[in-house]
């Protein structure tokens, strides 16, 4: 009895740190319904860590704004994208292609993978970056037709030397 008692004890404290619980579980503070009011349907999973439900969203990169805000493109559940911005913690880094960069210096598009907090909204911690497709290479215009000739200037040269000539003979009139 008391090895079984000690065993359920032992998981119960190893599987407390990462729960995982279901979207519809999480009970969203209202402060976070009054910023993001569908941010129940951009839910991903939920695990609980600490006895504190944190959500994974998904979302693109816009850009950074001061102080510590972040603009994003949240994916929903039904594929559609919504605009928000999101608190960061000060100083935080982002895991970039493998490089260690802040918010300010990651470029727009990366696709982000995070959890934010049930009570709150705002970037808890990331577990994911990885850059958006890059756009395809513009192809190179074909060259443009020589279409120019050197005809306009030789009439143009003629007009000039007609013009001069006419004002050379009435100036030697007077």
């Amino acid at each position: 009895m008391k090895k079984t008692l000690a065993a359920s004890l032992l998981v119960s404290v190893f599987a407390a740190p990462a729960m995982a619980a279901d979207c519809s579980d999480v009970t969203w503070h209202q402060d976070v319904l009054a910023q993001y009011p569908s941010v129940a349907n951009a839910c991903q999973e939920v695990i609980e860590k600490e006895g504190k439900k944190y959500v994974k969203l998904k979302a693109e990169f816009v850009r950074y704004r001061e102080p510590h805000k972040i603009q994003l493109e949240v994916l929903e559940q039904d594929g559609n994208k919504v605009s928000q911005t999101v608190s960061v913690k000060p100083g935080a880094t982002i895991n970039a292609g493998g490089n260690q960069v802040g918010w300010d210096a990651l470029p727009r598009g990366y696709d982000l993978e995070f959890y934010v907090p049930e009570d709150r909204f705002e970037v808890d911690e990331v577990i994911s970056a990885t850059p958006a497709p890059a756009p395809a290479p513009e192809a190179e215009p074909a060259a443009l037709p020589k279409t120019a000739s050197w005809l306009p200037a030789l009439g143009l040269l003629g007009l000039v030397l007609l013009g001069a000539g006419q004002l050379f003979g009435r100036r030697r009139k007077q």
